[in-house]
């Protein structure tokens, strides 16, 4: 009997350290996972939905930005209340398809906060609005397309609401102004086609990005990432505890009759 428990707990250190060890392989695996990601992320690119508070919008353009290798959505509230989805849960990532795990996500309660943080990052923004005024997109000049959207500098693309569009201080906040225009019967597109069209032709007028992503970035995916994953870790692992227990009490049970 003594030979068997001892064996048991050799069997169970074992266990513990093949845990330990496949635990950080994986977080190994993970950061280089993450490094490259970041390796091809934009420098020159952020969007900015304000208002937004259908979450199946939210999760298309988080597909947008990680496809098109944006690396930061922001989310600003200055009209409604907040919005009835949080933007790093559970429900948002899987409606994105996880792409709001490979993203970088952040939140500002007013619209003077996010232009501050912007202006200071060397930013500028083009507000989505319908003016006459707006750089048309697709552009039928790239060069002039180029000049009068780009400028040859970091951009920061804001969205509004489909029903009530950008608030007024967020378009008198904007360096430019953006438009699609529409020949058909319904005056403009949904949230999320809206932007992905938009996304889509800055990149390619911009070309690759000759600057690189903040800094941090890399830290700030992985610990966006822990903060999703470690509760679902600790849940399974107080389950295979209370499983192994239950196995344990089992065996003592059995070398007891």
């Amino acid at each position: 009997a003594a030979q068997c428990s001892m064996a048991r707990r050799a069997l169970a250190a074992a266990a513990i350290f093949t845990r330990q060890a496949s635990a950080l392989a994986y977080d190994a695996r993970f950061r280089s996972k993450v490094d490259g990601l970041v390796a091809r992320r934009r420098g020159d690119l952020l969007v900015v939905l304000e208002d937004c508070t259908d979450p199946a919008n939210a999760a298309s353009i988080a597909r947008v930005c990680d496809g098109f290798g944006v690396p930061e959505l922001l989310f600003v509230t200055s009209r409604a209340p907040a919005p009835k989805f949080d933007p790093r849960g559970e429900g948002l990532r899987r409606l994105s398809a996880s792409a709001t795990q490979w993203v970088k996500l952040t939140s500002y309660s007013s619209v003077d906060a996010c232009y501050d943080r912007l202006r200071r990052d060397g930013f500028a923004s083009a507000a989505c609005v319908m003016d006459e005024d707006a750089v048309l997109l697709p552009a039928t000049d790239d060069d002039l397309a180029r000049r009068d959207l780009l400028g040859g500098g970091p951009l920061a693309l804001w969205f509004g609401t489909e029903s009530r569009g950008l608030s007024p201080a967020a378009v008198s906040g904007a360096d430019r102004k953006v438009l699609i225009p529409m020949v058909g019967q319904v005056e403009s597109f949904n949230l999320a086609a809206a932007a992905a069209i938009i996304v889509a032709e800055t990149c390619r007028l911009a070309g690759p990005s000759q600057i690189p992503p903040q800094k941090n970035l890399a830290e700030d995916l992985l610990e966006q990432h822990s903060s999703w994953h470690e509760p679902q870790r600790r849940l399974r692992r107080r389950t295979a505890a209370a499983a192994r227990g239950e196995i344990f009490r089992q065996r003592r049970r059995a070398d007891a009759g």
